[in-house]
């Protein structure tokens, strides 16, 4: 693992939420040179916010079309293809909304994904789906001013948001074990952290930097237990802020 691209949302984009602004921002975030600089690799962060796994097959295309310099592609999708069109949601009482990307499409990509990347002699790594916060990604949905009556109706109850996201991420991992590839699990900073308020932003679906610290923390525990990496030594880095260092990618 000496060159390493990765394919994915807002979350290895390195996207934050601002709290005072309620915007977000990408001057924070997953420090990607850091990583780099541990693991002694190049990485290449094409992650684009809002992605669906139906883009960055397109981009993955795209880009391997171009056969290049790389052994090692991550991918990160699922948090935007589960979600909804909310504002249709609201528009009338039903229980017949699908996601941006259903549960069988995205599967599907995904497992076209990961063969078109094996079938280039590249190592392809999947990432699970970061924990989200179902209350909070509620109350971010009412902000929009819409009839949160037809949401409930819709949702049954408010955790039906989290057990949905999870289902996306229990596919990732059955997708990993049918195809014998690695993956590492991010989901466990979460699951392993009791401190939620300080692991997920307001909006309840973006990691804050806190948790985007420990997840470069487990990324890098990962490689160096999974692969033949040698550990770069560093002078031990403050806490917060944590750089970032992603292009934007279009």
């Amino acid at each position: 693992m000496k060159y390493v691209t990765v394919f994915g949302d807002s979350v290895s984009k390195g996207v934050i939420l601002d709290e005072k602004s309620k915007r977000y921002k990408f001057e924070k975030g997953i420090n990607w040179k850091l990583l780099e600089q541990k693991l002694n690799i190049k990485i290449d962060n094409r992650s684009k916010m809002g992605a669906t796994i139906t883009y960055g097959y397109k981009k993955l295309k795209q880009y391997l079309d171009q056969k290049p310099l790389v052994d090692t592609i991550v991918l990160l999708y699922g948090g935007n293809d589960c979600d909804y069109n909310w504002k249709e949601v609201a528009s009338k009482k039903s229980y017949q909304y699908q996601p941006k990307t259903p549960i069988k499409q995205f599967k599907h990509t995904l497992i076209e994904m990961i063969k078109l990347i094996k079938s280039k002699g590249i190592k392809p790594i999947v990432l699970t789906l970061p924990s989200i916060d179902a209350k909070k990604y509620y109350q971010w949905i009412s902000r929009l001013n819409i009839n949160m009556d037809n949401i409930d109706y819709f949702l049954g109850d408010v955790n039906h948001i989290y057990r949905h996201h999870e289902l996306y991420n229990i596919t990732v991992l059955e997708v990993a074990n049918q195809l014998q590839i690695d993956h590492i699990d991010i989901r466990k900073v979460f699951l392993s952290n009791n401190q939620t308020d300080l692991m997920i932003c307001d909006d309840g679906i973006h990691p804050t930097m806190y948790a985007e610290k420990l997840i470069v923390e487990h990324i890098i525990d990962q490689v160096l237990s999974k692969y033949q990496v040698q550990e770069i030594s560093m002078p031990k880095l403050p806490s917060l802020p944590i750089s970032l260092y992603q292009k934007e990618h279009m």
